[in-house]
């Protein structure tokens, strides 16, 4: 009897473990419906961080590939439309709908050290005096005023400083940028604009020169690049000087602008959004194998061409009227030239020059 009550009381324990052991594997169960929805949660919350992450890093790579990299510029144009997009139409409060660019010869703007060794009344480089420096400044800050450009290509500027007196002086810009050659009496390229200067190249490599020794040779002055953001605005301009017809060297002169061809074609390759103008003093006539390569391709336009040869003249030449600073615009779909707007600015109608310059200024409207 004692032996079959233990084996009853056995069966019982058995029972009862075995009961309480399936209520709890239960009771663990339960909370899987409650997991799922964490996971789902987890899901939207990954969803809404992968959006606020594009939105991010597209702003972030925009702002970077404009100022470093031109190459990947194409590819910027979707990137800012989705990033627009994204963000709304506060992103570019203050859009401009236009842009005045101007060129401008300063002629000979030397600072007061001679740095050729050789600056007597018949050298090529002067040294003048305070007086005749400042004088020089303030002439030429009253130019750039009647200029009245947003952003203005410049030539024949000595240094940095002498660009920074200016800048300083015509208090209408926010940023300067030369084209500093290093040697004595270098007469360089230059630009001052209102915005902001987002990349910068002096163009100083060797170019094919069919015509020059060894087949090679280098612009005159660098062919100065400049990338701008204004008003919301993606702007290339490129400010050049070609080689002077004194002490002439043709070849060398149609080599650069053969250069600039290409130099221009891959740069609206690349940045297909973007405004891009050249400018300068070219030294050389409409109609001149210099213009040719530039004319005669619908890549270009040279804007003054709508104007008479007189009123596009900006520089007289042994009594003849002629122009010889020009403005392309290079044809993209981030900005077109303003019909009609071109304009040579000049200190008379029957002179063709301005201020202490012996050349007049071009300036033109472009419009987004």
């Amino acid at each position: 009897m004692n032996k079959y009550l233990i084996l009853l009381i056995e069966i019982l324990v058995v029972t009862t473990l075995f009961t309480l052991f399936s209520c709890s594997s239960g009771s663990n169960e339960q909370p899987g419906p409650d997991t799922d929805v964490s996971e789902s949660d987890a899901d939207d919350t990954d969803d809404t961080d992968d959006t606020d992450d594009t939105g991010d890093t597209d702003d972030t790579d925009d702002t970077g590939d404009t100022d470093t990299d031109d190459g990947d510029d194409a590819d910027d144009s979707d990137d800012s439309d989705t990033a627009t997009d994204t963000e709304g139409p506060d992103e570019c409060e203050g859009e401009i709908s236009s842009v005045v660019i101007g060129t401008y010869n300063t002629h000979l703007f030397f600072d007061k050290n001679c740095d050729s060794g050789s600056c007597s009344n018949y050298d090529f480089e002067s040294v003048p005096s305070d007086s005749e420096y400042n004088a020089k400044v303030r002439d030429l800050a009253e130019s750039v005023k009647e200029i009245n450009a947003d952003i203005i290509l410049m030539q024949e500027i000595e240094k940095e400083s002498c660009l920074k007196d200016l800048f300083e002086k015509s208090g209408n810009y926010d940023e300067f940028y030369l084209g500093e050659q290093g040697y004595g009496a270098s007469v360089d390229t230059g630009v001052m604009t209102k915005g902001k200067i987002t990349f910068k190249n002096r163009h100083v490599e060797q170019i094919d020169c069919p015509a020059c020794e060894n087949g090679k040779t280098t612009f005159t002055r660098a062919f100065l690049e400049t990338h701008i953001e204004l008003g919301c605005r993606k702007i290339i301009v490129f400010s050049a000087h070609f080689k002077s017809k004194a002490d002439d060297d043709a070849s060398r002169r149609l080599a650069e602008a053969a250069a600039a061809v290409k130099i221009l074609k891959r740069t609206a390759e690349n940045n297909p959004d973007a405004l891009i103008v050249m400018g300068g003093d070219l030294n050389d006539e409409p109609g001149s194998d210099t213009l040719e390569p530039f004319e005669s391709d619908e890549a270009f336009l040279r804007v003054a061409g709508e104007l008479s040869s007189k009123d596009q003249a900006t520089y007289s030449y042994r009594g003849d009227a002629i122009a010889i600073d020009h403005i392309f615009w290079v044809k993209t779909n981030g900005g077109k030239y303003k019909t009609g707007s071109a304009e040579v600015v000049k200190d008379a109608p029957s002179l063709y020059s301005l201020g202490s310059s012996d050349h007049a200024a071009l300036k033109a409207t472009f419009e987004f």
